[in-house]
């Protein structure tokens, strides 16, 4: 199963070629992703604080838990405190 030399260095440079156009893609990729990120509305969601805030303010919200938020117990966190 002795392949030649010469074939075997092609299939390497295929391969490598390959791998870094994988790689030019994926740091492409990355890099649109990150200029929509950088603007607003850029498909992540971001918490709007003042308007969280006028709500609480006005009454609409309420800045403490829920009344059906209850500490977890340490059985069911295996043992673990929270």
């Amino acid at each position: 199963m002795n392949m030649p030399m010469r074939r075997r260095q092609t299939r390497e440079l295929r391969f490598l070629g390959c791998l870094a156009l994988s790689g030019v893609l994926i740091a492409l990729y990355l890099d649109q992703a990150l200029r929509l990120t950088a603007h607003t509305g850029g498909g992540y969601r971001v918490i709007d604080t003042q308007a969280v805030t006028r709500r609480i303010e006005s009454g609409e919200l309420r800045d403490r838990e829920a009344a059906w938020y209850r500490p977890s117990t340490p059985d069911e966190t295996g043992g673990h405190p929270p």
